[in-house]
């Protein structure tokens, strides 16, 4: 691994007029390793003229290109290599790592299957298939995942992400120890640092890649508003450049705000101590473009998770996480590696300044049929599992007067998902696509067409769950043992509605079929969730934020 003496003796050989086309693979693969890239390019360059059916070489120029985000000039040259090497599993990963950053998730599940069908063992490629496949409902690997990741729990190095476990059977236990397998793989936590934050005002940090239009801000904003100034001084860390008009808002209500996305490590650290923070929030956990590197080193004498990822870290970077007493219950703890900040209600922030607007649509606006019962499913489509689509068919084929009205995903999403309701015996006449609406007022408005909203399993539908019981639609969902499966369940215990939280999958059907059939009951149910609008506490924002800044204070 003495690289430099390397480069030296290969050059000495070049300049003597050693022919041997290796030589200038070698020279290349340093200049890789040194970040030399146009160096390295020449290299190869050139050492594809007298050596072009040498598949390394289209492969290292692959990794190049790959490196600079140059996806499709990458994709071009594996493709090259791959026709000289047709049985390479690292070629195959690499391709569809290409599709992947291009969002071609058909093609990059494709060859994320070839590399692992080639290699097994091969690194990486079993956690890509858990994330990426969901994305398409492409289930043909569905019944192997739970075997999957108990092997990565205990044998296989890990190198996915925590998160694409959640969305299939929910066990906090495992979702624990893959977390904490995850975060001491790959993070060091900086144990030796003290830091002591003295100021008049409590500062308070909230970092994150979603101050934008997302779910997150969406839910935080009218919290960030609410703060009290007179005590606390809030900052946004932002790790995305991308801004809209939540940015906008957002920036108006932080004390500061300042985008970090493009520093290394240290020197978002740096600028984020030197504002003395007393308190770190960390909205992503490990959501995308997360950092959970700033919290492992430290930025602030205290850390906590809040709202942007429904689970344990695993590690020792996040030493609290806010929940409810329903979320996480007391015997629910010893899965989190996190000591528990309770919320006396709900943990989930919201609001309140979201209005429904009042104006006169009709079901034809949107496609739907007038006569029928309108179940909505506005989830992430990988919320979506086989087991929720057996449900739902079962309903589906029970209720006759019953539609599925489903946030629309992608094309092959699309084709995959009608394909998979055919299988069960659901004809495409049943299920209806809702798409993207322009505003978000006019994603709330399209509620009141509704009949009923049904919630997935083993992952809940969180902030879609709240927006759709502000809309005044009930909801109904069933409760599991982890975090991501119990945040529906905990707001219908708060709004006096346990009836609509099933236990088991029968239990499920049953409660919908009774709506379905007793329209009187259904009534009622709208009428309560419009008077609990304007009472129940998960609304109420003045109240939620107050409690947070209590806990705040309390470490």
């Amino acid at each position: 691994k003495n690289y430099s003496k390397a480069e030296l003796i290969f050059l000495k050989l070049k300049d003597s007029g050693y022919e041997n086309p290796s030589l200038f693979l070698y020279l290349s693969n340093i200049y890789i390793v040194h970040g030399s890239d146009e160096k390295a390019k020449t290299c190869l360059k050139t050492a594809l003229v007298s050596n072009p059916a040498n598949p390394n070489i289209y492969f290292s120029l692959a990794t190049i290109h790959f490196k600079r985000n140059e996806f499709d000039l990458a994709k071009s040259y594996l493709l090259q290599g791959l026709d000289l090497d047709p049985k390479n599993a690292f070629a195959f990963s690499n391709l569809a790592g290409c599709y992947e950053e291009l969002f071609e998730f058909k093609d990059a599940v494709e060859n994320y299957k070839k590399a692992f069908l080639l290699n097994k063992n091969l690194l990486q490629t079993r956690e890509k298939l858990i994330d990426l496949q969901p994305k398409i409902c492409d289930w043909s690997l569905y019944r192997y995942f739970e075997d999957w990741r108990d092997d990565l729990i205990k044998n296989t190095k890990f190198e996915g992400s925590p998160l694409s476990f959640i969305f299939f059977q929910g066990d906090p236990n495992k979702e624990l120890l893959l977390s904490r397998k995850f975060y001491f793989s790959n993070y060091v936590s900086n144990k030796g640092i003290e830091l002591v934050s003295q100021n008049k005002k409590i500062k308070v940090g909230y970092i994150s890649a979603d101050f934008r239009i997302h779910p997150v801000s969406l839910l935080l904003a009218r919290v960030i508003e609410l703060h009290d100034k007179s005590k606390f001084e809030i900052y946004g860390y932002s790790l995305e450049k991308k801004e809209d008009e939540m940015t906008l808002r957002l920036k108006k209500t932080f004390d500061k705000f300042v985008y970090i996305g493009d520093l290394k490590d240290s020197a978002a650290i740096d600028l984020i101590r030197k504002d003395n923070i007393n308190i770190a929030i960390d909205l992503m956990g490990y959501t995308k473009n997360a950092r959970v590197n700033l919290f492992a080193k430290r930025v602030a004498p205290k850390q906590i998770g809040f709202l942007g990822y429904p689970g344990t870290t695993g590690g020792d970077a996040i030493d609290y996480l806010i929940a409810d007493k329903y979320v996480i219950s007391n015997e629910l703890s010893k899965f989190y590696s996190e000591k528990i900040l309770y919320m006396p209600n709900t943990f989930l922030p919201f609001d309140n300044t979201l209005k429904v607007v009042r104006k006169d649509i009709s079901r034809k606006d949107y496609g739907l049929p007038e006569e029928k019962f309108i179940l909505a499913a506005f989830h992430r489509i990988e919320k979506i599992n086989p087991k929720v689509l057996d449900v739902w068919s079962k309903l589906l084929t029970n209720l006759k007067e019953a539609i599925l009205w489903i946030q629309e995903p992608s094309c092959i999403a699309k084709e995959n998902l009608l394909n998979e309701f055919n299988i069960r015996g659901i004809s495409k006449q049943k299920i209806i696509f809702a798409k993207k609406t322009k505003n978000f007022s006019d994603h709330l408005l399209r509620h009141k067409l509704v009949d009923i909203f049904i919630d997935t399993f083993f992952y809940s539908s969180h902030s879609t769950g709240i927006f759709a019981l502000w809309a005044g639609l009930p909801v109904v969902t069933l409760k599991g043992l982890n975090f991501a499966s119990r945040v529906i369940p905990s707001l219908l215990e708060n709004l006096s509605m346990s009836d609509l939280i099933a236990k088991n999958e029968e239990e499920y059907i049953r409660n919908i079929t009774n709506l379905y059939k007793d329209r009187e009951l259904l009534k009622r149910l709208k009428e309560k969730l419009k008077v609990q609008r304007e009472r129940n506490k998960i609304f109420d924002s003045e109240f939620f934020v107050k409690e947070l800044e209590k806990l705040y204070l309390s470490i």
